[in-house]
């Protein structure tokens, strides 16, 4: 029956005009081969029209709709045409091959001859008058934004901060940073939604990026907001390339939102904002350490809401129910609860609008003090997007530090020592380290990438403490809850809560770290099975006086014991079958008086004694072989084997300070046996017999940190390698020696004390020098004695009750191109008598850092430099200068200057000086106080009358 095909096909072919038909067939061949040719004219024309619009766009004007629609046609009829032509280029056949199959030929010419009359319709209209237009205002998309009615003067504030950054030329690149929830996005939305009715950028593009970084992604939406259509074809090179040459003919205006890793703008096309193209970047972030590595110009920290705006935003979101005298004070409450952070504040509030009665407002309350996500929306939309920087974390170690710091009480500022030391030493999170050394190090970086990820803050730069956020607290409690699903350690914290009685047994078992530090339990009457417990927090129970005999029966696996200011009389017995305890503190345990044989104790590897009663030191230590730290400081010990302590092979951190008797120096020399020692802070009664071996001085200078204290109780530290002298009448052979390892250098009431010019060595690592009432100082540098480069690092000179100081400085100056002093960032001279002048105008050149002088009784002072040839912008640096009870000066200086960065001065009961240097161009504002009689304030010459209208705002008339 296969003859029957070609037979349908001739009476389906002559259904149409014959001619026409047979034309479909006859002209195939021409047709294509047309075809071909008037679609690679079209293509050209696609081409030039492409190019132009892409131009026109480069100087920021817009596709016109009807432009951009007859590209897509064109794209679209050249995918049509390759189609044919590819049908045709493939034979069809019948009857097994052995003809042709006329009728699909036949269908295949009609279908190319539409097209034909297609494309040059397409030419036809490929004919515009213009391609592109201006755009009629910035390309700024408004944002939703749920900025508050009520006023907020610190979002206010930082989002000023920011529109000024943004029209400063200096910052091309600006990164704002701050925790999670602290409403960074809505401060942005609205800083964008101000550039609608401005005319400073041709473009403001907004790329949320968030968590997974994707930077094709990222070239996508940019090239959207410019009207760029990338091919699916186009690699992320050639999408690079299109980006860059766009923008660098665009002043665009780029926020990246939720930014959580670096990345190189290059590698999209983004061109990196200067001067000339007045581009700019902003960053939103929770790591300042994104900031950085995307090597941002200016950094913006967004903070918590004061406690009046956090009550005002509050009050919004619940409605006028929060005014009532019944529910408002419980509301209060739970408005600080929310710690300032706008997203729980939100979500709390909108969570108890309407809500009028008492019982539920405090069932709230009771619900955020226990860090659980009772309230609606709180696990939600608080913890969830705050455990995003917690999950970012880059590895374990990291989180576990972290999540450690929630074991502090709410609020508290946690000594960064101390943090580092529970870190590293006490809870061994810290691992691949060789010793106590490298482990603080480690815990150190690992504490700035916490703070990066504004996990902790400092309460101001450069603090000695950190502070948790009280919801990052609460997030770190939710996550360690035993009733988390969280995988990982969990923990009981009850810190500050004022118990009077232990948690339940039940509550202890299966948690890893428990804290019950500074509450008023008086007694530990219980046994809790606890077989995983590794950390037990007990301080600050002052009024616990007794622990059950069997209380740490159960606690096989325990390491970590704090019992530090307790009101413990004794140690249980069951304390000696914690055979993996590596962590004893019992420091400030004042009504401790005697302490079990801890030689079982192999594991130990931390004593803390220090500050406690006790009387007797304790048997075993000699077998502590693993005990890494020792603090003995403060106790009362009627005798300290120092022998035994001395060979502890372990040993790297020893504290022995203000003892019942202190460390003879003749013996002291027996510490060069400690070899793995690191750090010692020590109290000695003299500096005999020891100090001119050359064996102990190069064990000494081995260690990293050291405080030795002569001949006194205690004092203040200033440094990581402090000597404080007290009572040396005269200094033993080698003390060059020894004060040269030093970083802080104290001398007190030592006569045997002329200068320091007669220590060599010339003291170049010294960095604090405090002299104090030793009368037999005449001079402290004579530079005629002491080598080039003396003190080159001393920041800190404090002179104080010097009744014989007749010169600070002697000799002249130090020779030219020397570094003597040019670190010295403070001069504080008090009670002086003898002194006339504090330097020469010769030395003024040496102290081009110097940023606060602070002179005081110092009677007979004429002058505070002395000569008359000062060098070109003397201190230029001087931010702060007190004169104070100078009974006898009479100028600053005779040559005529000023001060150009003054900010603060006082000036009280100088009644002979007439001049103080200063002129109004120099300083715009200044603070302090200025005191003296009415006669000698109006008898003050001034080098122009707007210094005196300035000054006259901090002038107080004597009584």
């Amino acid at each position: 029956m296969d003859f029957l095909g070609p037979v349908v096909q001739i009476i389906l072919f002559f259904w149409a005009p014959v001619s026409q038909q047979i034309g479909y067939l006859k002209h195939l061949n021409n047709n294509v081969e047309t075809l071909k040719k008037e679609t690679e004219e079209l293509q050209d024309k696609r081409h030039q029209i492409r190019a132009d619009v892409d131009d026109a766009i480069s100087v920021g004007k817009t596709r016109v709709r009807l432009v951009e629609n007859w590209l897509v046609d064109v794209t679209n009829i050249e995918a049509q045409v390759d189609d044919l032509r590819t049908e045709f280029e493939q034979p069809r056949t019948c009857l097994n091959g052995c003809c042709t199959n006329h009728f699909s030929r036949y269908k295949l010419g009609k279908r190319v001859v539409k097209k034909l009359k297609d494309v040059e319709n397409l030419k036809t209209k490929g004919v515009f008058d213009k391609v592109a237009e201006s755009p009629r205002r910035p390309r700024v998309l408004e944002m939703q934004t749920s900025l508050p009615r009520v006023q907020q003067s610190t979002a206010e504030e930082t989002m000023e901060e920011i529109w000024q950054c943004l029209h400063d030329e200096e910052n091309g690149l600006i990164g704002v940073y701050g925790m999670g929830g602290i409403g960074k996005t809505t401060l942005m939305k609205a800083v964008n939604n101000r550039f609608i009715v401005t005319n400073d950028f041709n473009v403001v593009i907004w790329v949320t990026v968030s968590k997974d970084l994707n930077l094709g992604l990222i070239q996508e939406k940019i090239g959207k907001k410019l009207d760029i259509t990338f091919c699916d074809n186009e690699d992320m090179a050639e999408k690079r390339d299109r980006l860059f040459t766009r923008l660098q003919n665009v002043r665009y205006l780029l926020i990246l939102d939720d930014l959580w890793e670096a990345f190189r703008l290059d590698q999209v096309g983004i061109p990196k904002p200067d001067k000339q193209s007045r581009c700019k970047i902003v960053i939103t972030t929770r790591s300042i350490e994104v900031c950085n590595a995307m090597v941002a110009d200016k950094f913006i920290k967004v903070g918590a809401l004061t406690p009046e705006e956090a009550w005002n935003l509050f009050c919004e979101r619940c409605g006028d129910v929060v005014m009532s005298s019944e529910i408002r004070p419980v509301a209060e409450k739970v408005a600080e609860e929310c710690s300032g952070l706008p997203l729980a504040i939100k979500t709390v509030g909108r969570a108890m609008h309407g809500k009028d009665k008492k019982e539920i407002w405090e069932n709230a309350l009771r619900a955020l003090k226990g860090s659980s996500p009772e309230v609606p929306g709180m696990e939600r939309q608080v913890f969830l997007p705050l455990k995003l920087s917690y999950d970012y974390l880059e590895n374990e170690e990291i989180k576990s530090c972290f999540l450690y710091c929630s074991l502090f009480l709410e609020d508290y500022e946690i000594p960064i020592d101390e943090l580092v030391r529970c870190w590293a030493v006490e809870e061994g999170f810290i691992e691949n380290v060789n010793d106590l050394e490298e482990a603080s190090n480690k815990g150190h970086d690992i504490l700035e990438t916490i703070k990066d990820a504004c996990l902790l803050e400092e309460w101001f730069e450069g603090d000695e403490d950190v502070r948790m956020h009280d919801l990052l607290r609460d997030l770190a409690i939710w996550i360690t809850s035993p009733s988390s699903s969280i995988e990982g350690s969990k923990f009981l914290v009850k810190a500050g809560e004022g118990l009077v009685q232990p948690p339940e047994e039940n509550m202890w078992r299966g948690v890893v770290r428990i804290s019950l530090m500074r509450n008023k339990i008086k007694h530990l009457d219980i046994t809790p099975d606890c077989p995983n417990l590794i950390s037990l927090f007990l301080n600050e129970n002052d009024q616990l006086r007794t622990i059950h005999s069997n209380f740490f029966e159960l606690m096989p696996k325990l390491q970590i014991l704090d019992l530090s200011d307790t009101g413990i009389e004794s140690l249980p017995m069951s304390l000696l079958q914690l055979v993996n305890l590596r962590v004893l503190i019992l420091r400030y345990c004042m009504h401790l008086v005697e302490v079990l044989p801890l030689g079982k104790l192999k594991e130990l590897q931390i004593l803390d004694l220090s500050n406690s009663r006790l009387r007797n030191f304790p048997q075993g230590i000699a077998s502590l072989v693993k005990l890494k730290r020792l603090d003995i400081s403060w106790t009362s010990f009627t005798a300290v084997p120092f022998t035994v302590i001395y060979g502890l092979p372990s040993l790297e951190e020893v504290s022995m300070c203000c003892l019942k008797e202190n460390v003879d120096g003749a013996t002291f020399g027996e510490a060069v046996n400690m070899k793995r020692l690191r750090s010692l802070r020590i109290s000695l009664s003299n500096l005999n017999g020891f100090i001119s071996h050359d064996m102990f001085h190069r064990w000494f200078s081995g260690l990293t940190s050291f405080h030795v204290m002569v001949n006194i109780a205690i004092y203040p530290p200033f440094s990581d390698k402090q000597i404080s002298i007290c009572e040396c009448d005269k200094f033993p052979c080698g003390i060059e020696g020894l004060i040269k390892h030093a970083f802080s250098l104290d001398f007190y009431r030592s006569k045997g004390l002329t200068s320091l010019s007669k220590f060599q060595g010339d003291l170049k690592s010294l960095r604090h020098l405090q002299v104090m009432d030793c009368s037999g100082v005449e001079c402290i540098i004579d530079w005629r004695e002491v080598g080039d480069d003396a003190f080159q690092c001393l920041q800190f000179l404090e002179l104080l009750d010097l009744p014989n100081l007749e010169k600070v400085f002697d000799g002249g100056a130090p020779p030219p191109l020397n570094t003597s002093l040019q670190n010295l960032l403070s001069i504080r001279v008090r009670n002086c008598e003898k002194l006339r002048s504090l330097f020469s105008s010769s030395m003024v050149e040496q102290l081009h850092q110097l940023k606060e002088l602070d002179i005081s009784y110092c009677f007979q002072m004429k002058e505070i430099i002395e000569g008359d040839k000062l060098p070109h912008n003397s201190f230029p640096k001087l931010r702060i200068l007190k004169l104070d009870a100078l009974l006898d000066l009479e100028s600053i200086c005779s040559q005529r200057f000023m001060f150009i960065s003054l900010e603060e001065m006082e000036v009280i009961s100088c009644p002979k000086l007439k001049k103080l240097s200063l002129f109004s161009s120099s300083i715009h504002e200044i603070k302090g106080k200025i005191e003296g009689k009415r006669e000698w304030w109006e008898g003050l010459e001034w080098e122009d009358e707007n210094a005196r209208s300035l000054c006259s705002t901090i002038y107080k008339e004597a009584s």
